[in-house]
């Protein structure tokens, strides 16, 4: 899901909970503040980057054996240091799983990135 405004994620983390669940899992990554940067800018195509993150979403859940996953991406434009960028929630009836399957989708994010991104 491609979002517009600041994450709610006592609202997502409500929505993905379901009562078999015994652990969820959760990434938020953000804007990091190296040496001279002051932001980064996000570009390209919202539809495929909705559609690329839905297919890693599915791809998670036949993979692992888990019961959710909630992906959620700042739509393009400028963001500043510490601003979050991406939300990733996986619940399972297992913690493992849960971890194993929010690593795999933060490579899987980082290998085929569904936004271009350039530090200022």
């Amino acid at each position: 899901m491609i979002v517009n405004e600041e994450f709610a994620i006592d609202e997502l983390v409500r929505d993905l909970k379901r009562p078999e669940m015994g652990a969820i899992v959760m990434f938020l990554g953000m804007v990091r503040g190296d040496k001279g940067v002051r932001g980064m800018r996000v570009e390209g195509d919202e539809r495929a980057a909705a559609d690329k993150l839905e297919l890693m979403k599915q791809d998670a859940l036949k993979r692992f054996e888990i019961d959710a996953v909630e992906i959620a991406h700042r739509r393009a434009g400028s963001y500043r240091v510490g601003e979050n960028l991406l939300l990733i929630l996986v619940g399972a009836q297992h913690r493992k799983a849960a971890f194993r399957a929010c690593e795999y989708l933060i490579d899987a994010i980082k290998a085929d990135e569904p936004f271009v991104k350039t530090e200022f």
